[in-house]
């Protein structure tokens, strides 16, 4: 599957599944519209026995790292035929097949585990695989992540940081929560290398995580700063605080008729592209909505 194809498909499932949350059928999701090119280029840079680990926004890196479409909507939607048994839902997935290791509701908390993860494949499993994990710009100013940045400078271990900034959190802006310009600096004070590159161009995404994880491989622990526009609620249950106009000119920068201009692709191309990918989706959803409910106890 092309990056296109991905993001599309990322975009179709996720608007499925917020036309559920309208119904009432899905609970209180968040999405990643205007975010795919992250996860996308990202998760095609890494090996298949490369590793990630998330926070809450988990669908589009599951998709992007080769998640089945059937299962992943199953566990969403709470079915027990869920990747999960229906138990873990959106914010606490995992996929071992694919190395989706972990999602984590607490933000900032999936870096310390992750850096654990990537001690252990360096350390006892001896592997030159890496992790790359996935957090947001306000993530950083969690206390969380400066124990993990300081273990990872620290012991060399192969720990790619991806923060995704979209400038806010849930509704409120850098100014409350981010003291330095960007994230790339802090990192200076671990020792850090770190490079920021336009989170909605996916392949400048793909370019700069293919150099970052080779420098990772070599046990040098990289921070990869992300710029995007979160073209989407924090969650469902949270209204945006932007006005339309805002959202209107944030939507110039979707990735995905960005990389769609970039392709040249025919707009027939386009719409085939995204009638097949919503074909999937609807058939992975209208499958797991016939499925019993998870079991607890």
């Amino acid at each position: 599957m092309s990056a296109y194809e991905t993001m599309v498909t990322i975009r179709a499932m996720e608007d499925r599944l917020q036309d559920l949350c309208f119904e009432g059928k899905a609970g209180d999701l968040h999405f990643s519209k205007g975010q795919e090119a992250i996860s996308t280029g990202v998760c095609s840079a890494l090996r298949q026995t490369d590793h990630i680990a998330t926070h809450h926004r988990t669908i589009a890196h599951a998709i992007a790292k080769g998640a089945e479409l059937y299962p992943l909507a199953a566990e969403v939607l709470g079915r027990i035929t869920g990747y999960n048994g229906g138990r873990a839902g959106e914010m606490h997935l995992s996929i071992p097949p694919i190395h989706y290791d972990f999602s984590f509701q607490l933000v900032g908390t999936c870096v310390p585990v992750a850096a654990g993860i990537a001690w252990a494949l360096r350390y006892h499993h001896k592997t030159d695989d890496v992790v790359a994990v996935f957090f947001g710009d306000a993530a950083s100013s969690n206390g969380a992540i400066h124990e993990a940045v300081t273990i990872a400078a620290l012991k060399r271990i192969p720990l790619l940081l991806v923060c995704e900034n979209n400038g806010l959190a849930g509704n409120v802006t850098p100014d409350k929560y981010l003291p330095t310009k960007t994230v790339s600096e802090r990192m200076r004070a671990y020792d850090i290398e770190s490079s920021t590159v336009d989170g909605n161009d996916v392949v400048a995404v793909k370019n700069m995580a293919a150099m970052a994880i080779q420098r990772v491989r070599e046990g040098k622990p990289f921070l990869l700063e992300c710029y995007t526009t979160r073209l989407c609620w924090h969650k469902q249950g949270q209204r945006d605080m932007r006005p339309k106009e805002v959202l209107d000119e944030l939507a110039k920068r979707d990735p995905i008729p960005r990389e769609a201009a970039r392709m040249n692709l025919p707009e027939e191309i386009q719409a085939d592209t995204r009638a097949k990918a919503l074909a999937l989706v609807n058939e992975a959803i209208a499958k797991a909505e016939k499925d019993p409910l998870a079991e607890f106890g």
